[in-house]
């Protein structure tokens, strides 16, 4: 049976908007903690490429907070249209937790705007240090704001068993059973994103640089966004599993589907994607390690380190079996069997395999990381000298992981299946079925590009339009 699914259906329209909205969200939320590291860093150790990143990545941070709300309200209004049974429903239930919301978003910008317009009048002495605690009280407000609604989202995934909705405590609703575990992925991912969002800047500004003095700053600042996103994202699949495990223990139903049937391909993508990043980000450590003096010797072990994690991320990706869902049933002449891995190899689709695939790609990233520790320590790094495929591929990781954030947002959400609530409310929407694997992955491939282009738009106005300050 052909699905027919318009393309600008209410359900895809609200997906667009509330997807924009979190990619927005994520860079104003990651970015600014490494915006405050970086700021003191500069300030303790008087460094001031530090203090430099830190403003002109607040600089951005700033636009783009403009358009973080706008895509807010575009989603709060789709929502109040077809859907506005069912948001009047999640309103009452959590109506202390939307007028907390609509407070710290009031706080949260006043925050924002007097640290980013108070950075010259605040940059010396223990005015610096008033200015990096407003940095501070920035993240926390951040940070709360990010938990608050992460309550209503897991709640729509996770909903209390055994207990009265209308009747149960705000706490109740608030502390459902995948709240937590959401929360630590989000914050995790979140740091990921603002770090590969920082090289994607860096990777910009260096490409159009007009002088070395430049181009050396840039590589550097793209090299410290580069750390922070591939350090956070080696722990991003512990989250992912404490995540999985909260889901299963809630209901198992949930892990099948996203496992074993319908949802288990969009893993198989997902996967991919991840193998990429990890390779993407180990290439550009070895780029980095051949602009170091005598940096080349170490060259040899790139192709044994990227073969390892090839393999790795095949085993990572193999399914048990290649049908689509559990109900599915081989056509032609084919049967179960060829549509299996071979026996001798069954183990490969094991977690336990995946698990150790998972492993050793971030153990070899982590080498990777003293590789480049061990050639700096004998030779000294030219910056602004690195082979200019280094930008290239601070590009395409977060492409990458803009990409990947949109298909597991997807992926989180048809968890629900044909409810708007788990098995509480149903979707009211006409078209509350799970879309084909393609269908998702060409709205997610669409949502990315747009931000990609809203963030060269951010970019673009922000440092070329004018001089950069610097000062």
């Amino acid at each position: 049976m052909t699905i027919d699914i318009p393309i600008l259906g209410a359900r895809t329209v609200i997906w667009a908007a509330a997807q924009l909205h979190l990619f927005f969200a994520a860079f104003i939320l990651g970015a600014p903690i490494f915006i405050v590291i970086s700021e003191y860093l500069g300030f303790r150790n008087q460094d001031a490429r530090f203090e430099r990143l830190a403003r002109e990545m607040m600089k951005a941070v700033s636009i783009a907070y403009s358009f973080t709300a706008a895509f807010g309200v575009i989603f709060a209004f789709i929502l109040m249209g077809p859907f506005q049974s069912s948001t009047n429903y999640l309103m009452e239930l959590f109506f202390p937790i939307f007028g907390a919301y609509g407070l710290l978003i009031l706080i949260e910008s006043a925050v924002m705007y007097t640290y980013y317009y108070s950075w010259g009048s605040l940059n010396s002495g223990i005015k610096k240090k008033w200015h990096i605690l407003l940095g501070v009280l920035l993240n926390i407000v951040g940070t709360v704001l990010m938990l608050v609604m992460n309550s209503v989202a897991s709640f729509m995934l996770t909903p209390p068993k055994d207990i009265d909705l209308s009747g149960a405590s705000l706490w109740e609703l608030v502390n459902n059973p995948s709240w937590s575990g959401l929360n630590l992925h989000r914050f995790i991912g979140n740091l990921t994103f603002g770090g590969f969002v920082v090289a994607l800047f860096a990777a910009f500004m260096f490409l159009s640089a007009k002088n070395d003095e430049d181009k050396a700053f840039y590589d550097w600042m793209g090299y410290i966004g580069n750390f922070i996103g591939t350090g956070t994202m080696m722990i991003i699949p512990v989250a992912g599993y404490i995540y999985a495990k909260e889901l299963f223990h809630y209901d198992a139903s949930i892990s099948t589907l996203l496992m074993a049937d319908k949802l288990s391909w969009f893993f198989e993508i997902q996967g991919v994607l991840v193998g990429l990043m990890f390779l993407g980000a180990n290439y550009y450590m070895w780029l980095s390690i051949k602009r170091i003096q005598g940096g080349e010797r170490f060259a040899k072990l790139m192709k044994t380190s990227f073969a390892i994690m090839f393999i790795g991320t095949a085993i990572w990706i193999t399914p048990q079996a290649f049908l689509p869902d559990l109900t599915s049933s081989p056509t032609g002449n084919m049967s179960i069997t060829e549509l299996a891995i071979p026996a001798n190899f069954a183990f490969l689709g094991m977690m336990m395999a995946k698990a150790i695939a998972v492993t050793a790609i971030v153990i070899l990233t982590f080498v990777t990381y003293l590789v480049y520790r061990r050639a700096l320590a004998t030779g000294k790094i030219a910056w602004g000298k690195i082979d200019v495929r280094a930008q290239y591929t601070l590009i395409f990781l977060p492409a990458l992981a803009i990409y990947t954030m949109g298909l597991m947002g997807a992926i989180r959400e048809l968890a629900r299946s044909g409810d708007f609530i788990f098995r509480v409310a149903a979707d009211p929407s006409p078209y509350w079925y799970i879309p084909p694997l393609a269908y998702t992955s060409q709205v997610t491939g669409v949502l990315t590009l747009i931000f990609f282009i809203f963030i060269a738009l951010i970019f673009w106005l922000g440092f070329k339009m004018g001089k950069t300050e610097t000062s």
